[in-house]
């Protein structure tokens, strides 16, 4: 018994609370070195303190629990070092993760006065002829668009090969039609489109790039400015305006590039037009999202909640 002391001891020894020490021990996780039979009580040696200055450091810089077992049961002090050095780059990825949310959160603050602010319109667009290609891209957490962006610009890149193979002068900035597939739900698909001259007949294209005709339709139009991680922002404002104002949605949204990364890498400066197709519904029917059978279509409009059809095949290509 010499050896050992109380639990009230061992826990002024490692700065762990005793309420902390018995819940530790009845996880499994440090267990103390006897426990007297008649009273309960909990003792502990002192070979033991090196155990529980352990997961005073885990708690501390929030070990996985799963490395602080793993050393719990080791002596080797390489293995530790090895475990802390792995946890410093995570601790360091989480402190970059966290310096990018505030720069992001910095631009919304800068970008008007009224933070989360957007300018909703309506828009009448006439039929477009387009060259566009189809891509899709994981299903991914809204807020982390990155292997989205991945894929769109690799669509985007082989269309402007395409047309540039051809000789074709795009008629403006290329955009972007998402669709909510519900045979899809573990990814996202989309259309990168480059707009035509009016009056061009639809070239020979090939197997991936093709010649698409976009029907004549009414947009409910925001404008995005700053990053795409925060277009959500946008994306909320604008079905939030399309509810107030009593339309539904009948088409798949657009993301227009008015300034891209093809004109800076800045992301700061780039401007997004997101265009929702909507219309007056029928007198005597429910609101959009309500109806049987229409997949629970509302006009919230943010990535991978797109309703679809969208581009329709032009006439056969000439010659």
């Amino acid at each position: 018994m010499r050896d050992l002391v109380s639990i009230s001891r061992f826990a002024l020894l490692t700065d762990l609370s005793p309420r902390l020490l018995r819940k530790l021990d009845e996880r499994g996780v440090l267990r103390p070195a006897w426990v007297d039979p008649e009273t309960r009580y909990r003792y502990y040696s002192y070979a033991q303190v090196r155990q529980g200055n352990l997961v005073r450091l885990a708690r501390q810089f929030q070990l996985p629990a799963a490395e602080l077992r793993a050393l719990l049961a080791s002596d080797d002090p390489a293995a530790l070092r090895a475990a802390l050095e792995r946890h410093r780059g995570r601790l360091r990825q989480r402190l970059a993760d966290l310096e990018r949310l505030l720069g992001l959160l910095d631009h919304e603050l800068r970008r008007s006065e009224v933070p989360f602010s957007y300018r909703c319109e309506l828009r009448d667009e006439g039929g477009r002829r387009v060259a566009c290609a189809a891509g899709a891209a994981p299903r991914l957490h809204p807020h982390d668009p990155l292997a989205l962006e991945a894929e769109i610009e690799r669509v985007g890149d082989a269309v402007f090969a395409r047309l540039a193979a051809l000789g074709v002068e795009p008629a403006g900035p290329p955009f972007v039609v998402y669709y909510d597939r519900p045979d899809e739900a573990d990814r996202i698909t989309f259309d990168v489109c480059v707009p035509l001259p009016p009056g061009t007949p639809p070239p020979a294209t090939g197997p991936r790039v093709r010649v698409c005709d976009l029907p004549p339709a009414t947009l409910a139009v925001t404008t995005h400015e700053g990053p795409y991680e925060t277009a959500w922002n946008a994306y909320a404002a604008l079905g939030l305006w399309v509810a107030e104002q009593g339309l539904e949605v009948c088409g798949p949204v657009r993301e227009t590039g008015v300034v891209s990364a093809l004109d800076t890498p800045d992301p700061t400066r780039w401007v997004t037009e997101i265009g929702l197709p909507v219309r007056r519904p029928e007198p005597g029917l429910a609101p959009a999202g309500q109806r049987r059978g229409d997949g629970g279509r509302g006009a919230d409009g943010g990535r991978g909640e797109k309703p679809h059809p969208g581009p329709t095949p032009a006439a056969t290509p000439a010659p």
